[in-house]
């Protein structure tokens, strides 16, 4: 019998049989080779109540607020906010990391470490969260002999095989 979703294939663990390695202040520290579900928990509880306060932010954005004016207004209505953002921003790394997760603390990881790291192993474990949240209406096409949305294009990403050759963007008006 053939499966069409096998879980049981090479997953990350074959790249990374005994998780993925991090240095930090000549330490190393060693997170999971796959990311566990529970990770995100924190960042979802009720007491972060981070959709409603992006909820918030995009009712704002509708009056043309400037990014600066927003944060405030949120901050504004959501005081504890930071303080409940980076106390689940510390649950997750202690769910990552277990029992090296005391270790790490006292490293005195900086913000820029957090954000290299965090950055880092979004690559490594192939999250995306641009991708994962984007609206379903996005004006991309899955399929795989459409064009792109725009003429813009890089040299660093290549073309899928089985893309069509570059045309003219069909969606321009002459006029």
């Amino acid at each position: 019998m053939s499966f069409v979703i096998d879980l049981d294939a090479e997953r990350r663990e074959v790249q990374y049989p005994s998780g993925i390695p991090v240095k930090l202040r000549g330490e190393q520290f060693i997170f999971p080779a796959e990311l566990p579900m529970d990770t995100f928990d924190p960042l979802l509880s009720e007491d972060l109540n981070l959709f409603g306060v992006l909820s918030e932010a995009l009712e704002a954005t509708e009056g043309d607020v400037d990014t600066g004016t927003l944060v405030m207004l949120v901050l504004r209505r959501n005081a504890r906010l930071p303080k409940a953002f980076l106390d689940a921003f510390r649950q997750v790394y202690a769910l990552l990391l277990g029992d090296q997760h005391e270790s790490f603390a006292r490293c005195r990881p900086s913000i820029g470490d957090y954000v290299r790291l965090t950055t880092a192993l979004a690559k490594v474990y192939g999250v995306d969260l641009g991708k994962l949240f984007r609206s379903a209406d996005s004006s991309e096409s899955a399929s795989e002999t459409s064009s792109p949305t725009s003429p813009a294009t890089t040299d660093s990403t290549p073309a899928p095989s089985g893309s069509a050759p570059d045309s003219p963007d069909s969606s321009a008006s002459a006029g």
